[in-house]
């Protein structure tokens, strides 16, 4: 008698596993380097926050499955992704076709181009009206070698560099400086603690951040058609708004549907 309840247990509970759906319940879990605000980072109580944070958790959402994140190295994603260690990473990571060929990754859902700053009242509305212009970056970044590459074919006046955005920010605001060049994500993050600035510039890179997973990683398509309809439904262009302080452009790909990317 016990051995026939014993094996109608066991039964019933392989008649239950088959019957659930692949994968319901499954633990989504996403490698994060929580030191990269406003992409991800950690709260005092130790909680991750941040706007890929907020598509993760969103893309998990419509994915069915609860989402766990893991605190990594930068470095350390790769590896992990690779490995199966985790289903996604996120850290602003470049979608390119060097990492295309071993790795996969869902369409993107920002651009991140650089930008020239300035006051809100300024009448500077694209390059050409940088010309005699004395344009601030800080120091070792990429708007340091943007704007030291264009200094004669943009006709600045001077480029001076700073240790510190917030000390930037507030030549910028003194007038002591026309503009500030760097990366729009950390000026526009950076906008909404502080006021009073506006996007003088946005210029293009072709840089573009997405969730990578490990090479044909069988959730990757789920996980793009879950972006696709973020982007449809205005999902997208609220955590943006919410993280940025501003709508995202229309034609960018955090408005705009796309297939995965493919290697070349």
């Amino acid at each position: 008698m016990a051995f026939s309840k014993l094996a109608a247990g066991i039964a019933l509970a392989f008649t239950l596993a088959l019957s659930a759906p692949a994968g319901a319940q499954e633990k989504l879990v996403v490698g994060a380097y929580p030191a990269n605000p406003p992409w991800e980072f950690k709260t005092e109580s130790g909680s991750f926050e941040g706007f890929e944070i907020d598509v993760a958790t969103e893309v998990a959402k419509r994915l069915g499955r609860p989402v766990e994140f893991q605190d990594m190295g930068f470095q350390a994603l790769f590896a992990a992704s690779s490995s199966g260690r985790i289903d996604f990473a996120i850290s602003s990571i470049s979608v390119n076709n060097e990492r295309l060929q071993n790795q996969s990754f869902t369409q993107p859902y920002y651009d991140g181009d650089g930008t020239v700053i300035g006051r809100e009242a300024s009448t500077i509305s694209g390059l050409d009206g940088l010309k005699g212009k004395v344009i601030g970056v800080v120091a070792g970044t990429t708007g340091e070698a943007w704007a030291k590459e264009n200094t004669e074919k943009l006709g600045l006046a001077e480029v001076r560099s700073y240790n510190a955005q917030q000390d930037l920010l507030l030549d910028i605001q003194a007038e002591r400086v026309d503009g500030g060049a760097g990366e729009l994500a950390g000026f526009q993050y950076a906008m909404t603690k502080t006021p009073g600035f506006k996007v003088l510039v946005r210029i293009p890179t072709g840089e573009r951040f997405a969730m990578m997973a490990r090479k044909d990683h069988p959730a990757i398509v789920a996980a793009n058609d879950a972006v696709s309809a973020m982007k449809a439904d205005g999902t997208m262009a609220a955590i943006h708004k919410k993280w940025f302080g501003v709508d995202p452009d229309a034609g960018t790909s955090t408005t705009t549907a796309m297939p995965l990317p493919k290697a070349e």
